[in-house]
């Protein structure tokens, strides 16, 4: 069976290390970029199958990253989680939700079993 192809996108080494240890099983690879140009370049290079990211990053947003993406025919349809440890209000969340790729918004840190089910969930949509 092939492994889901995951790009974990956020500037913080941390979040990023705990994500490879939480998917890094039989059933996901872990991608890491540390920015969003990072992101974008990593989404081109490698494919990913999802791509779950952070809000703000240095160089290149989030929201950024989301409409480069959109632009970009070879990775437009990739479907994306966005994550952020951040307290935003719910038109930001909105505004995230209105971008076609965009197929989740979860808040950090957030249980494995919960990632686990929005990455199979996106996946599904």
């Amino acid at each position: 069976m092939a492994k889901i192809r995951v790009l974990v996108v956020d500037d913080n080494i941390n979040f990023l290390q705990l994500a490879q240890l939480a998917l890094g099983t039989e059933e996901y690879e872990v991608i890491t970029a540390t920015d969003g140009q990072d992101g974008f370049d990593q989404a081109r290079k490698e494919k990913p199958d999802i791509i779950l990211m952070d809000v703000m990053m240095p160089r290149v947003s989030g929201l950024e990253l989301i409409r480069m993406m959109l632009s970009d025919e070879e990775v437009r349809k990739i479907p994306i989680l966005v994550m952020t440890a951040s307290h935003f209000d719910p038109s930001t969340e909105g505004v995230f939700m209105q971008e076609p790729n965009v197929k989740g918004f979860l808040h950090k840190p957030c249980p494995v079993n919960i990632l686990r089910d929005e990455i199979a969930r996106a996946l599904a949509a």
